[in-house]
């Protein structure tokens, strides 16, 4: 299941952008062409998130045309 390789990456990289804040949600566009399933990447999403700033996070996935794998926009805690 290489869900869940790609749903490590997306954890990876928002748990390091968010420099310690909570991540309320991930934006992601998946291109019809990487043959992503939706249902295995949020659970392995869920999965990884655990223990991380994205632990609990929403993600959103968009279907777009194509070999699209990407980042669209995460939503964070305000800072304290």
């Amino acid at each position: 299941m290489h869900e869940l390789a790609v749903a490590q990456g997306i954890v990876d990289q928002v748990d390091a952008t968010a420099a310690g804040r909570r991540v309320l949600k991930v934006t992601v566009e998946i291109g019809a062409l990487t043959c992503v399933s939706k249902d295995a990447l949020e659970f392995s999403f869920d999965l990884v998130a655990q223990g991380t700033a994205a632990h609990g996070a929403e993600l959103e996935i968009l279907g777009v045309p194509g070999e699209a794998l990407n980042v669209k926009s995460m939503e964070v805690e305000a800072a304290a």
